[in-house]
């Protein structure tokens, strides 16, 4: 229950990330609005039916460009929340207004890239524990800015750090409560991990559906993001990365503080630490780290197996329609039931993987996915309005966000913990781009083509992944490696078995 208490942090992510995107809902054709410059005034005094057309198809040309005839200076719109995309100008697809609004949106995940990055550095070099303070500070930072912007550009750059810092501080949590228990209680705190994220997309629809201020929903945000990682700031730092950099003193203290804290005697005077001579010939640098990549085939072999299916486990997480929106009447059940999709597929996960292992489960979630997307093509009507697509959508949930739990945990035990903060970022890193890749493929070829064209082509990647599974090592019976030795050692005589 401790340690299950450090991964609440991962509350704060989707949380922020879906308040802060509710602060930008576009005005609808629906909505009404009102003058509030000169220029409207004059012109819906001469004609009053002006204020019946949804302003974006007021254009005229200036200069041989499109421009809005009215924009956000001229008129003020009636909505029931306010919006930062009516005070910016940018729900009108008129000039580069479009362009801002998607800038808006991708910027958090180059954030998150950013963060990835220098958690590769800091993670292994100043510890999980720092590095999370560093980025609840510059994620905190910019929600705090978040409450006082009437800025576009500041709004960009505090998205932009708000992802460096909640995927800095998830990423590092995730790492150290991981390295503080075994393997058969870590499926499970996995798995809790997951309902945490999970639970963060009824909260951001509750939020975002009562205050009704785009800058509040800012606050809103920084005061679940604070609440869900104040004990960061109490807890201990893992014993392992202490070890790794050769300090055995503070490793046993940390073990001590650990012990304590669940109420475990244990006299470390008499405790010997089984890794402590591989930890003395370690050199312990990004420079090294690097090195070790290329020196050691079954590390770099693993390395690029685990960037494959985070790239690719991305790809259908951010590019497959699920379904939501079609299924709810509005936006924000919407995501009330794509969480409650979430946490069943988490909740299944757990005992998916106790039973048949981390490999083998993984590979039955890479191939329910293939057949869902396969499924979802034929179009068979079910149930009135809703059709075999549907069903097929909200289904595949299920198996693609079991796959993304259990790349997770799988990527902290077969790195070592020498590199394990260099893989992990390089991993998730490569999910970012699989972020971007996905909702491309359905953005240009779903309505180009006939969606047999990339649903297809998501369930032969699945396929690829389903292998990819079966050339990495099973982990859950075996301990964490400390060094790239071990990751060796670990692969002498593996065979590629079922």
């Amino acid at each position: 229950g401790l340690v299950m208490s450090l991964m609440i942090v991962w509350l704060g992510g989707p949380t922020t990330l879906y308040l802060t995107s509710f602060a930008g809902i576009d005005p609808k054709e629906t909505n009404t609005w009102v003058c509030k410059s000169e220029k409207c005034l004059n012109l819906t005094t001469a004609n009053s039916s002006i204020l019946e057309v949804f302003p974006c198809k007021m254009i005229e040309i200036v200069d041989g460009k499109e421009e809005l005839v009215l924009e956000a200076a001229d008129i003020e719109w009636k909505l029931n929340h306010t919006s930062f995309s009516a005070e910016f100008d940018l729900y009108c697809d008129v000039g580069s207004r479009k362009a801002q609004k998607t800038l808006l949106s991708s910027i958090y995940f180059a954030g998150a890239l950013t963060g990835l990055i220098i958690g590769g550095y800091l993670l292994d070099k100043i510890g999980r524990k720092k590095s999370a303070i560093i980025g609840i500070v510059i994620g905190g930072g910019a929600l705090l800015a978040g409450i006082f912007c009437h800025s576009y550009f500041l709004l960009l750059a505090m998205r932009y750090f708000i992802g460096l810092g909640n995927y800095l501080t998830s990423t590092a949590m995730y790492i150290l409560t991981v390295e503080l228990v075994t393997a058969k209680p870590r499926n499970l705190l996995n798995g809790w991990t997951g309902l945490m994220w999970a639970l963060g997309y009824p909260i951001a629809a509750a939020v975002g559906y009562f205050v009704t201020n785009w800058n509040y929903m800012f606050l809103a945000a920084l005061i679940v993001f604070l609440l869900s990682t104040i004990q960061v700031f109490i807890c201990i730092e893992s014993p392992r990365f202490y070890l790794m950099n050769n300090d055995v003193a503070a490793a046993k203290a940390a073990f001590q503080a650990l012990a304590d804290l669940s109420n475990f005697d244990m006299e470390l005077e008499k405790v010997e630490i089984s890794d402590e001579s591989k930890a003395k010939e370690l050199e312990q640098s990004t420079k090294q780290q690097l090195i070790d990549l290329i020196k050691y085939p079954a590390l770099r072999l693993e390395t690029a197996m685990l960037m494959m299916l985070w790239t690719f486990v991305a790809m259908f997480y951010y590019g497959f329609n699920f379904g939501w929106e079609a299924l709810a009447p509005d936006m924000y059940l919407g995501y009330v039931m794509g969480g409650v999709g979430e946490i069943i597929a988490y909740a299944l996960t757990i005992p998916l993987i106790a039973w048949l292992g981390r490999r083998r489960a993984m590979a039955v979630m890479f191939v329910g996915a293939a057949l869902s997307y396969l499924l979802a093509i034929p179009d068979v009507p079910i149930l009135g309005e809703y059709s075999m697509e549907n069903i097929m959508c909200l289904l595949g949930i299920v198996f693609v966000s079991g796959t993304f739990s259990g790349v997770y945990m799988w990527t902290t035990e077969i790195a070592p913990t020498s590199h394990v903060g260099l893989v992990f970022c390089l991993s998730s890193g490569s999910a970012r781009i699989g972020s971007f890749i996905g909702p491309y493929i359905f953005n240009n070829l779903y309505p180009k083509t006939h969606k047999a064209v990339p649903l297809g082509l998501l369930a032969v990647i699945a396929v690829v992944c389903v292998l990819g599974s079966f050339l990495l090592v099973e982990t859950g019976d075996k301990t964490m490696a400390l060094t790239p030795q071990d990751i060796e050692e670990r692969r002498k005589g593996y065979k590629h078995q079922i």
